[in-house]
């Protein structure tokens, strides 16, 4: 009998859940999100680090049951971490913020090479992804691990673990012994005091990684701490704190998420936003008599993506896409935010300069606003003029939702540039039927 009262819990909301029959709003919103998640993943495909990381871990892609998108076949752990690596590697994949924040389609990369490894239905997988990240929802609604110091891959893996373990199969007690040990086991630290660092794209799928392995080991019968939220020196006295899960399996959770128009973090998805649209009403005389350019915005944002003074002399490209100052810059710049624009732009001398006169200010009605809209404000003063737009939340935002078109086109439109567009658009037709798949094998394979 397990102890621990919040593993018990997970437990029992995990198989509630995803006993849930696939309904069309459900089945709608976790595929956009394995589309979306997919569409980030082949943009960073052919990038020298991923091939570079690829080889370091000694993956060759020449044998194993499941796919690391592009790069080739491996053990379903190693396409997990490179396919989790890659929809980390430009942050362009869905976002949530309750009083913690992360990334919960993250998990979606282990959901499928262990649906792959098992030859799973399309639905068992949705149903799956569904549970785990709804769980992960509750984890940032209910405790905030961000705020002492915890990366938020520390719940991605005790959220992916739930998806593996329901798709391996495991027994109520194993399952509950798999939580046990990922919850001991995979506590990450943010570390991010300074510029961001590659770990930026491994935190994730280390975490990813790791489930995969506790699973293995649950559903050998190994067991882990009891009890592992509760009591002394447990997950919530030494991580989150105050931890209130709601856990409501009927409770519909799966478009929650904010997806992404932009690969940069997702506060400056508004910024990007306002300044391609300004970069028109200034046109192209007073663009290069720009004074001076502040953005107003909520508190988080700025706490995250607009203080520490390397975000305005950013020396790589995870410190420049978590940088409100440098991509608002870049977007009024080059009228187009890509993942090519970034790394171009940090050599780009123009946008240096524009950076160092970008401020960044706190609006409290927009604090106070925050996280059920996510509002931004440019005001430039070019050539003696002043011009001022805002928004309540960047395209992408629950408030503010892409519609089924322009996620369609995301993918499309980043698997274009490493498949061509007939495949890319015969990809994106095949997998809006995921939920049809008898066996996801081959989905991965555009």
């Amino acid at each position: 009998m397990i102890q621990d009262s919040i593993t018990r819990a997970i437990v029992d909301f995990a198989f509630a859940s995803y006993a849930r029959p696939l309904d069309a709003p459900r089945r709608d919103a976790l595929t956009a999100r394995v589309m979306d998640m997919l569409g980030c993943a082949i943009a960073a495909s052919e990038d020298a680090e991923v091939r570079r990381i690829a080889k370091a871990i000694g993956f060759t892609g020449q044998a194993g049951p499941c796919t690391a998108l592009t790069l080739g076949c491996g053990a379903a752990d190693t396409a997990a971490f490179l396919n989790g690596l890659m929809v980390r590697f430009h942050d362009w994949n869905d976002t949530y913020v309750g009083k913690n924040g992360g990334h919960p389609s993250d998990i979606i990369a282990a959901a499928l090479a262990v649906g792959e490894e098992s030859h799973c239905s399309g639905a068992d997988v949705l149903r799956a992804i569904g549970a785990g990240q709804h769980l992960m929802l509750d984890m940032c609604d209910g405790s905030n691990a961000l705020a002492r110091g915890w990366d938020h891959a520390t719940y991605v893996g005790i959220a992916a673990t739930v998806a593996v373990g329901l798709l391996r199969g495991l027994d109520r007690t194993q399952f509950a012994h798999a939580i046990s040990m990922m919850t001991a086991a995979n506590n990450m630290l943010l570390a991010r005091s300074a510029k961001v660092s590659a770990w930026r794209s491994l935190a994730s799928p280390h975490a990813l990684r790791n489930a995969l392995f506790v699973t293995a080991l649950a559903k050998a019968d190994v067991s882990g701490p009891d009890p592992v939220f509760e009591g002394k020196l447990g997950f919530l006295e030494v991580v989150c704190g105050d931890l209130h899960l709601a856990l409501d399996p009927m409770r519909e959770r799966s478009g929650d998420t904010h997806l992404k128009r932009f690969p940069a973090v997702f506060h400056a998805q508004a910024p990007c936003e306002i300044a391609l649209a300004m970069r028109d009403e200034l046109g192209p005389e007073l663009l290069f008599q720009i004074d001076e350019i502040e953005v107003a915005t909520h508190a988080f944002a700025i706490h995250w993506a607009g203080t520490i003074p390397a975000l305005w002399e950013p020396q790589n490209r995870e410190t420049a896409d978590h940088s409100i100052p440098f991509m608002t810059a870049l977007a009024l710049l080059r009228g187009q935010v890509h993942h090519h624009d970034i790394e171009a732009g940090i050599d780009d001398a123009a946008v240096r300069a524009l950076t160092r006169r970008v401020s960044v200010v706190e609006d409290p009605a927009y604090s106070a606003a925050w996280p059920k809209q996510a509002p931004a404000r440019i005001t430039i003063t070019a050539g003696g003029r002043t011009f001022e737009r805002s928004l309540i939340a960047g395209l992408g935002h629950a408030a503010r939702p892409l519609s089924h078109d322009r996620r369609a086109d995301k993918l499309i439109d980043n698997a274009t540039a490493v498949i061509g567009s007939q495949r890319a658009k015969a990809w994106a037709r095949t997998l809006e039927g995921f939920a049809e798949f008898k066996d996801i094998s081959g989905a991965l394979l555009p």
